[in-house]
């Protein structure tokens, strides 16, 4: 029961429903429209057939009433005695309704029975009714039956002699019904043949359409339950093939997504979890007396520097979170890029002399950047500059230069080269990804993995471009920015 429920309510019955019923429809409408545009034509035939059948009928009405009679009998009489059984009998064989009227418009006689008595307002005959022989007419005001077409002679002299009385013969008018009763059939066939041909149409038409959505269903109740391995292929160009696509990227890029929520969360914790550690084990050592006086001073500082790497960590964090959320403000405009430059390389003097690393730079001052934020550009650059400075040795250099784009290509160019150890080419194109710190040869045991990661999306946020790679010398990274 519960299957055929679920099988009525599914999009597949749904589609041959509307499908059969559209159908159906049709052949109604058109049905309606025939009985429409036939309608005068079956009026005008009804018409031709009375005025076929009215020379029999004025002919006998004739022979009645020039027929023997005694000396000074009205023939009106005569005709109303003796002709009414045989105006039955011609509306009977003529298949038409008969009136005998007087000659002030009295209807003597109906072959019907129910209009005797009423009065018919005759119209003014015209040339053309003399010319085809009837005047045709609907009667006006108080008239006991609607519906009714009239037709008689324009003239009431038979003979050279004006009759007593006139012969009017009746038409419904209301043909529509009577159309409707002549299609009906033609319909009722046409709808025996069309209705299984539109389901087995409907059948192929919905299996079309709906088996796509019910594999993109299961699909989906798939994801919701933690499987994003699913991808839905039709091999399909229309919109359901389209839409299967896009289902399979979005399907990939949930799972990629998932699976680097689950790295940052594996690598936020490993993370957390040393500078706490240390930080716990010092500060235990401060509460409990084992640190001597001398101790304090150098434990305050390295608690200091884990809290600031903690900080620092969910800072980048938040502001990662932020750029994902689409939260992050930019400000737009035109700026050089030498003095961004410069306070960036201002920040590493003290670690570079420190660490004996040569930093030059060698910015072209009309190398101006276009319609981006330059808070976040410096920022971006920043980490960049960071990341080169932290992997190069006592004694190597690191080079940051931009100018203009050379060789057709649009764009400021800012690179920044260092003598550090080459990045394997495995890990190339993962250097941007969040948490990725490379081989062991590369790796430090400060920061947090996410400078690059955050370098790149403030370039792509400017409409920037960033890559890297390994030169004879050592690594470069390549800015592309908007001029």
């Amino acid at each position: 029961m519960n299957g055929i429920r679920a099988w009525l309510f599914s999009i597949r019955a749904k589609l041959m429903l509307a499908l059969t019923s559209v159908i159906l429809l049709v052949i109604l409408i058109a049905g309606f429209v025939f009985v429409l545009q036939t309608r005068d034509d079956r009026r005008q035939q009804a018409l031709d057939r009375v005025a076929a059948a009215s020379p029999a009928i004025y002919q006998q009405a004739l022979s009645t009433a020039f027929s023997p009679r005694l000396p000074g009998e009205d023939p009106g009489s005569v005709v109303i005695k003796a002709f009414p059984g045989k105006l039955d009998a011609l509306a009977a064989d003529q298949d038409v309704r008969i009136f005998l009227v007087g000659e002030d418009g009295t209807i003597l006689h109906d072959t019907d029975g129910s209009l005797d008595g009423q009065r018919i307002l005759y119209p003014e005959p015209t040339y053309g009714d003399y010319q085809r022989g009837f005047v045709a007419w609907e009667p006006k005001g108080d008239f006991d039956e609607t519906g009714l077409t009239f037709v008689s002679s324009p003239g009431r002299v038979a003979a050279g002699e004006e009759l007593p009385f006139n012969i009017v013969l009746a038409v419904r008018t209301d043909t529509v019904a009577d159309a409707w009763l002549d299609v009906l059939p033609s319909l009722g066939l046409a709808g025996l043949v069309a209705v299984p041909l539109a389901l087995v149409a409907a059948t192929v038409l919905a299996r079309q359409v709906a088996q796509p959505v019910l594999q993109l269903t299961r699909a989906s109740e798939a994801m919701a339950q933690g499987r994003f391995d699913q991808r839905v292929e039709l091999g399909r160009g229309d919109e359901m093939g389209r839409l299967a696509r896009s289902f399979s990227v979005m399907a990939e890029r949930v799972g990629e997504r998932d699976t680097q929520m689950r790295a940052l969360l594996a690598n936020v914790s490993h993370d957390l979890k040393t500078p706490m550690t240390s930080i716990t084990g010092y500060a235990q050592a401060l509460t409990d007396g084992t640190a001597g006086p001398a101790d304090v001073a150098r434990i305050g500082g390295v608690i200091r520097e884990e809290a600031e790497h903690v900080n620092d960590l969910l800072a980048d964090l938040l502001f990662l979170g932020e750029i994902d959320a689409g939260q992050v403000l930019t400000r737009r405009e035109d700026v050089p890029l030498a003095p961004i430059v410069e306070r960036c390389v201002r920040r590493f003097e003290p670690a570079v002399a420190a660490k004996g690393v040569h930093l030059s730079v060698d910015v072209a001052p009309e190398a101006t950047m276009h319609d981006v934020d330059p808070e976040k550009i410096e920022r971006a650059l920043t980490n960049v500059i960071e990341n080169a400075v932290k992997f190069t040795s006592a004694g190597g250099w690191v080079a940051v230069r931009g100018a203009n784009g050379a060789g057709g290509l649009a764009g400021v160019r800012c690179i920044v080269a260092n003598s550090g150890p080459p990045i394997p080419e495995e890990d190339l194109p993962r250097v941007f990804e969040r948490f990725f710190r490379g081989d062991r040869a590369r790796r430090s045991s400060d920061g947090s993995g996410l400078g690059l990661a955050i370098a790149r999306e403030l370039v792509e946020l400017n409409g920037g471009a960033i890559s890297a790679r390994n030169d004879s010398e050592g690594v470069t990274f390549e800015l592309l920015l908007p001029a």
